[in-house]
C-alpha cells in the first residue's frame, strides 16, 4: 500500500506544465475567452451587418420612391394647369418634353414653383374675365386690377430650408385647391348662381344660364355647347382621379385593435350580387395582352402580377393609409413590411382563378402591379372584386375604391362559389375605361382583415 502511494505521488502531475511554464495558463485562458466571445458575439455582429445593408437598401428605395412621387406630383400640376387653361378658353401648354423632364430632374422644386406661377396666372385670367364681364371694362384693365389686388394680398411665409419633396407636395396641394375652386365655380354657374348686372337677360354672357336654356344640365357649363360639357367632364374626371371627393371612398370607420385577438367586425350594406353573364357567349381566357398574340377570349382574367407585401394593417382604415408603393412603383425597391420584415416585389402568376397573393397574412396590406398591352385604342369594362377591401389605379388615375356592400364571398368561401368561379365573376363593381394602344398600367391595393383573401380583375371589351 505504501509503495502504491509513493508511486502515485511520483507520477507527473497535470499541473506540472503550468508550474514549469506559467505563461501557458494565461495563453489557454485567453484563447478560451476569445473562442467564447467569437461564438456568442460573432453571429450578432454578422446580423448587425445584414441589418445595416438592409437599412441602406430600404433608405435608397424610399429616396427613389420620393423622387418618383415628385415626378408624379409635377405631372399632376401640369394636368391641372392645362385643365384650368382650357376651362378659361385657352389652349393647353402641354408638357415640357425632354427639356422639361431634365429640368424637373435637376430641380423638381423649381419646376413646381414655375407650374404654381403658371396656375396662378390662369386663376388671375379667370378672375379678370369675370370682372371685365361684370364691370363691362376691357379685359386688360381688369387683369391689371386683379394683379394689383393679388400684390396687396398678404401671403403666408414659405418655410426656409424645406426639402424639395416638401416644396413639391405643398405646391401640388395648392394646385389641387385651385382645381377644386374652379370646379365649384363652374358648378355654381351651371346651377344658376350668378349675377345679371344691368338687367342682362337670362342666358346672356359667355357662360349662359343653365336654368333657362336647359342645355347644360348634363355637364358643367364652361364656355359654350359641347365644348363646355367636355371641359366640365375633364375637370370632373381629373378631380375624381386625384381622389378629391370620390363618392365611393370609405371614411370615418373605427376599429379597436388593442386586444390580443384581432377582430375586423364590420356592418355591411346591401347585398352585392355579381352582374349576370351570358355563359353561352362567354369565351374565357387569361393573360395581359389583347389583340394579336393575346388570348382568343372576350372575358380575360389578369393572372400575372408583381406583388409586394404584407404591410402591417390598421383595420378598415388601411385602405386609406398611404404605403410606399402607392407613392410610386419601383420594382427594384425593398421596404419594411409587417413586423418590420423586409418586403420586395415578387412576380406571381396564378394558375387558377381568382388571384391570391402570397404569403397570406391577416390585418395586412398588399400591392399588385401589372401592365396590359392592347394592339389598338379601345374601351373595356373592368370587373373588380376583392376580399376584403381594394383600391385600383389605372394609368396612374384612381378609378376604384371598394364600398361596404355585403359580398357573396362574405357568406360562403369564395372557392365554393362554383358558378362565379367558372364565369370569372367574383365581381363587386365595374368600370368602363379607355385603353390606349400599347402599354397600360394597373396598380391594385388589397387589405385583408381576417381569414381568406383574394382579388379579381377581369377585362371585357365594350361592345
Amino acid at each position: 500500500m505504501a509503495s502504491f502511494a509513493e508511486a502515485w505521488h511520483e507520477r507527473p502531475s497535470w499541473m506540472e506544465p503550468v508550474r514549469r511554464y506559467p505563461w501557458l495558463a494565461a495563453s489557454v485562458a485567453a484563447h478560451v475567452l476569445l473562442a467564447a466571445a467569437l461564438y456568442t458575439a460573432g453571429p450578432v455582429r454578422v446580423e448587425i451587418k445584414r441589418d445595416d445593408r438592409l437599412r441602406t437598401q430600404v433608405d435608397a428605395s424610399l429616396q427613389q420612391t420620393a423622387r418618383r412621387e415628385m415626378q408624379r406630383q409635377l405631372r399632376t400640376m401640369e394636368e391641372i394647369r392645362d385643365a384650368l387653361e382650357q376651362s378659361a378658353g385657352g389652349a393647353p401648354k402641354g408638357r415640357g418634353g425632354k427639356d422639361g423632364a431634365r429640368a424637373a430632374a435637376r430641380d423638381p422644386a423649381e419646376q413646381a414653383r414655375r407650374l404654381a406661377a403658371a396656375i396662378e396666372a390662369v386663376q388671375q385670367k379667370i378672375r379678370a374675365t369675370e370682372m371685365a364681364r361684370l364691370l363691362r371694362i376691357p379685359e386688360q384693365e381688369a387683369l391689371k386690377r386683379v394683379q394689383a389686388e393679388e400684390a396687396r394680398r398678404s401671403k403666408p411665409a414659405v418655410p426656409k430650408g424645406q426639402p424639395p419633396e416638401a416644396t413639391v407636395a405643398r405646391l401640388t396641394a395648392q394646385a389641387k385647391a385651385a382645381l377644386a375652386e374652379r370646379r365649384a365655380q363652374l358648378l355654381a354657374q351651371q346651377q344658376g348662381v350668378r349675377l345679371n348686372p344691368g338687367g342682362a337677360k337670362s342666358g346672356d354672357g359667355p357662360l349662359g344660364d343653365a336654368r333657362s336654356s336647359g342645355k347644360n344640365g348634363g355637364g358643367i357649363s364652361g364656355g359654350g355647347g359641347g365644348q363646355s360639357a367636355a371641359l366640365g367632364g375633364r375637370l370632373d374626371a381629373l378631380t375624381s382621379g386625384l381622389g378629391m371627393g370620390n363618392p365611393y371612398a370609405l371614411r370615418g370607420s373605427s376599429l379597436d385593435m388593442s386586444s390580443e385577438g384581432f377582430s375586423d367586425r364590420r356592418s355591411y350594406g346591401a347585398f352585392l350580387a355579381p352582374p349576370p353573364i351570358d355563359a353561352d357567349a362567354m369565351r374565357a381566357g387569361a393573360g395581359r395582352r389583347l389583340g394579336a398574340g393575346g388570348p382568343y377570349a372576350n372575358r380575360i382574367f389578369l393572372d400575372t402580377w408583381y406583388v409586394i407585401g404584407p404591410f402591417g394593417g390598421h383595420g378598415r382604415g388601411s385602405i386609406d393609409a398611404v404605403y410606399p408603393p402607392e407613392r410610386g412603383v419601383d420594382l427594384d425597391a425593398v421596404y419594411y413590411g409587417k413586423n418590420d420584415a423586409p418586403v420586395r416585389w415578387n412576380w406571381q402568376q396564378e394558375p387558377s382563378y381568382p388571384f391570391v397573393p402570397r404569403p397570406r397574412a391577416e390585418s395586412a396590406v398588399y400591392y399588385a402591379y401589372t401592365e396590359v398591352h392592347v394592339d389598338r385604342d379601345m374601351d373595356m369594362w373592368m370587373s373588380i372584386g376583392a376580399d376584403d377591401d381594394s383600391k385600383l389605379w389605372f394609368n396612374d388615375r384612381l378609378v376604384w375604391i371598394s364600398g361596404d356592400g355585403d359580398k357573396p364571398w362574405y357568406r360562403a368561401p369564395f372557392y365554393s362559389l362554383d358558378i362565379e368561379l367558372a364565369q370569372y365573376n367574383l365581381t363587386e363593381g365595374q368600370r368602363r375605361l379607355h385603353f390606349h394602344k400599347g402599354r397600360n398600367t394597373i396598380l391594385l391595393k388589397l387589405y385583408n382583415g381576417m381569414n381568406l383573401m383574394f382579388f379579381s380583375v377581369v377585362l371585357t371589351p365594350a361592345g
